[in-house]
């Protein structure tokens, strides 16, 4: 029991060790992170000195080596530029071998780099590599490895070539720490066992991009074993280099995001995928474009969904509890305001019975007035016709009708019930007329015969037969007067009643 209790300890303590360490690294990565202006500073100063030590140095052979000193830089930061220094590189050297051969091989991998495999091939095989030794061997192999590995599913015969070369090398630099990453591969290839781990442990650092390097390669190891915390750690510690090396062309960041993405540390992962493309635009990696904004893509989605989940998680919870609140409210109050409540509603009852009661009331009047005037005006024309005969009720039918006068009355109701709803419909109106058509009205709280047709198509009477019934006129008088407000408008067109109807 003892035993046990010892054991289960010693798992927790151990776990809360690897995930404190887990944490040290993100932190000092993090720092990394915000501090990359400040390197990216120191950066951009070395590559002025050396472009500036170029252009005053007094012999070629002395701009070359300038020259491939910010390259190495660039290779790194900016593939375009690099590409310029590389050119100008080939154009200095000369029949300097060493200097020759160096420049051949950085321009295959520039060529790699920017995506254009086939003349990155044929540049790489123009090579002489008679007596090739030293940097020139490793920046040859490298990209020996790296081209034929694009191009070796069209012919097995790259297949054999990438293989020969990393043998070659092997033989004469297995301290290199690519060399041995790349012999790994190609042993694991084959179905050899291999002890990845050691050989990488064993190579000779020589600078920081190769301390970054080493602890990428260790990275993937540690992932192709399982071991995904290890693998994390390591490559946290490679991007923390990458990042004091101002490097932005880099695989360390993408494939540690891509890691935490899996591992469900979706925040963390969709920050540094953020990043990551942010550095992919500024170094001008168009490869990586692609892949890097689909892998954003899929961690935004998951984003947005656990976005999604968590809203509804929280909206749930908040109906819930208002729920719980309100019974919990109507249970304490419900039977001592029930009778006040009651009050309440039969007074409010009475009262929306009495405002009913008055509109009824009034729209009775109005109608009871206007069949008594109805009535009144039959029995004038009977009393007429008994007394004075036929042309009698004729010459009163010629005179105008009391019904002119209400026609009116009801016109000037409209005008001012519309006006008092929309009060400032006028100028809206004049805001879309040409300004020598603006539209007035002839008297105040009165609408002119344009506006009263404008202001039913504002209310929804669009059709010209509707419009000419309300308002007592010839459906081609209304065609007349719209299509002359259409004309005058800023907009002759059919949208001309939308905008109108949209005031």
């Amino acid at each position: 029991m003892r035993k046990s209790l010892l054991y289960v300890l010693v798992a927790l303590l151990a776990a809360f060790s690897c995930a404190k360490s887990n944490k040290a690294y993100f932190s000092a990565l993090d720092r990394a992170l915000d501090s990359q202006d400040v390197y990216d500073l120191r950066q951009t100063h070395l590559q002025d000195s050396l472009r500036l030590c170029a252009h005053k140095a007094s012999t070629d052979s002395a701009k070359w080596e300038a020259l491939y000193a910010l390259e190495r830089i660039l290779f790194y930061r900016d593939i375009d530029s690099c590409y310029h220094s590389v050119r100008e590189m080939l154009r200095l050297c000369g029949d300097d071998y060493r200097q020759k051969t160096i420049s051949q091989c950085c321009y295959a991998n520039i060529l790699y780099k920017m995506d254009s495999i086939q003349t990155a091939l044929s540049s790489f095989r123009q090579i002489d590599t008679v007596g090739i030794d030293g940097e020139a061997l490793y920046l040859y192999c490298f990209a020996g490895y790296h081209i034929y590995g694009r191009v070796s599913g069209s012919s097995p015969e790259n297949e054999a070539l990438q293989r020969e070369i990393v043998e070659k090398w092997w033989k004469r630099d297995s301290t290199r720490i690519e060399c041995a990453y790349y012999h790994n591969q190609l042993l694991r290839r084959n179905g050899e066992e291999n002890d990845a781990l050691a050989s990488l442990r064993a190579c000779v650092l020589a600078s920081p991009n190769d301390t970054a390097k080493a602890n990428y390669y260790l990275a993937k190891e540690y992932l192709h074993l399982g071991e995904t915390e290890n693998a994390i750690r390591f490559y946290a510690k490679s991007v923390e280099c990458d990042m004091r090396l101002a490097v932005k062309a880099y695989n360390a960041l993408y494939e540690l995001a891509l890691t935490l993405f899996r591992t469900g540390d979706i925040e963390r992962a969709d920050r540094y995928m953020r990043i990551t493309l942010k550095d992919a635009y500024s170094s001008h990696y168009e490869s990586r474009y692609d892949d890097v904004i689909l892998s954003e893509l899929e961690i935004m989605n998951v984003l947005l969904e656990q976005q999604k989940q968590k809203r509804r998680a929280v909206l749930i919870t908040a109906v819930a509890i208002a729920l719980l609140l309100a019974i919990a409210v109507l249970s304490l109050f419900l039977l001592n305001a029930y009778s006040s409540r009651l009050a309440i509603s039969r007074k409010q009852l009475s009262e929306a019975s009495k405002i009913k009661d008055n509109f009824l009331a009034m729209y009775m009047e109005k109608c009871v007035d206007y069949l008594n005037k109805v009535d009144e005006y039959r029995s004038s024309l009977r009393h007429t016709a008994k007394l004075e005969g036929p042309d009698a009720i004729m010459a009163m039918l010629r005179k105008p009708s009391f019904a002119a006068g209400e026609f009116d009355g009801l016109l000037a109701s409209l005008d001012s019930t519309f006006l008092g709803i929309f009060p400032d419909f006028v100028d809206k109106v004049n805001a879309h007329m040409q300004e020598q058509y603006r539209l007035t009205m002839p008297a105040k709280g009165t609408l002119s015969t344009e506006l009263r047709i404008l202001a039913l198509i504002k209310i929804g009477i669009s059709k010209r037969q509707k419009i000419a019934k309300i308002l007592n006129m010839s459906v081609t008088t209304v065609y007349s007067y719209h299509c002359n407000l259409q004309k005058h408008s800023l907009h002759p067109d059919d949208s001309f009643d939308r905008i109108i109807a949209g005031l």
